[in-house]
């Protein structure tokens, strides 16, 4: 007769291991559950897609990050990565003008090696605000001379004329006038650097010595 107190007879029952990763579950609670993991060697990523290269070694779709397309044309503006062609830049770099003594001749000659490289750019906007840029530095550059050497002239000439040697005070037209078209050189900066980014900033004073 078996004893009922002897533990070989009544052997204790082997617990239930989960089929899935071996963690025996505890009293009470199921089994636990964890997700499948995806199977190797799927499909690769799509072509063009951000980090991912196509499976046949081709290049990457036109557009696609940090990728130029293969016909060598510029990517669309506004594509991620590439911000959008603008003239800004051209209008910006004038404000070297308000560099005392050769800030004109410095901004002119910027201008003039921007406007340069500028031709090469397939976008319009890039191009032609860069001429207009090079011709309105031209002209100011132009009416300063003009001005100034008017002014100096007038009093010379009205301080020659006069009996106690003083010009007189119209001499002071033409520095007035320098002054006026300084503040408009002012303003067409201000206003190129505002929408040269959307289209085509062309200042009413500014002498077309470039025309293409």
């Amino acid at each position: 007769m078996t004893d009922p107190h002897d533990a070989s007879a009544h052997p204790e029952p082997s617990p239930q291991v989960s089929p899935t990763h071996g963690v025996p579950p505890a009293a009470g609670y199921p089994a636990p559950q964890f997700p499948a993991y995806p199977p190797t060697g799927g499909p690769p990523a799509a072509s063009g897609s951000y980090g991912a290269m196509p499976a046949n070694g081709s290049p990457a779709a036109s557009g696609s990050y940090g990728v130029m397309p293969a016909n060598g044309s510029p990517p669309a503006p506004g594509a991620y990565g590439f911000l959008p062609p603008s003239g800004r830049r051209f209008w910006g770099l004038l404000f070297l003008m308000c560099i005392p003594y050769a800030g004109v001749i410095v901004a002119l000659i910027v201008a003039l090696v921007q406007r340069s490289g500028a031709r090469r750019s397939p976008y319009e906007i890039i191009r032609e605000n860069a001429r207009w840029a090079a011709n309105w530095a031209l002209s100011f550059a132009l009416y300063g001379f003009v001005l100034l050497a008017g002014t100096t002239a007038a009093a010379v000439i009205t301080a020659e004329m006069s009996a106690d040697g003083k010009p007189a005070p119209w001499a002071v037209a033409p520095y007035l006038l320098l002054v006026a078209v300084g503040i408009y050189c002012l303003v067409t900066l201000i206003r190129g650097c505002v929408i040269a980014d959307r289209v085509v900033h062309r200042p009413a004073l500014a002498i077309p010595f470039f025309r293409s």
